[in-house]
């Protein structure tokens, strides 16, 4: 079944650097969604989308995400 017509599907397992995503971890339990910056043409309207919302309350992620977005952008024009 191709991508378009599947919908959301287990793809990626993500672990946490900081182990927190393991058995009794904090994040044992959380779900991620992973997004392709290079190759899905969704991805960068949705950091930035994303960069808005959290910019009050975390603004050098938010600053992280605008850079990341901009080089994206500027590097598949």
């Amino acid at each position: 079944m191709r991508d378009k017509e599947r919908g959301l599907y287990n793809k990626f397992n993500v672990t946490r650097k900081d182990g927190s995503s393991g058995v009794g971890g904090k994040h044992e339990l959380c779900k991620y969604f992973v997004l392709d910056l290079t190759h899905d043409s969704h991805a960068i309207p949705a950091i930035r989308a994303y960069a808005d919302s959290c910019r009050a309350e975390y603004p050098a992620l938010a600053g992280d995400l605008d850079r990341i977005s901009e080089y994206m952008a500027e590097r598949l024009a």
